[in-house]
């Protein structure tokens, strides 16, 4: 999640600070849509994926001996 951060920081600053013909527009701007789109899938599986207390136990083996 930092890189992504990262990412976006650094594409903003690119934007901002550097002319940029069309061609250039078109490839940071889609890395930046891209970038945000990772960021919010990432969230989502990381809201989305249950805790370890509320996991079920494993059942135990018939196999495993006394």
């Amino acid at each position: 999640m930092l890189s992504l951060n990262a990412l976006s920081m650094a594409l903003a600053w690119l934007v901002e600070n550097r002319p940029l013909n069309t061609v250039g527009m078109l490839l940071v701007g889609s890395f930046a849509v891209l970038n945000a789109l990772l960021g919010a899938w990432l969230a989502w599986r990381l809201l989305k994926e249950p805790t370890p207390a509320s996991r079920p136990a494993p059942a135990a083996s018939a196999e495993a001996g006394p």
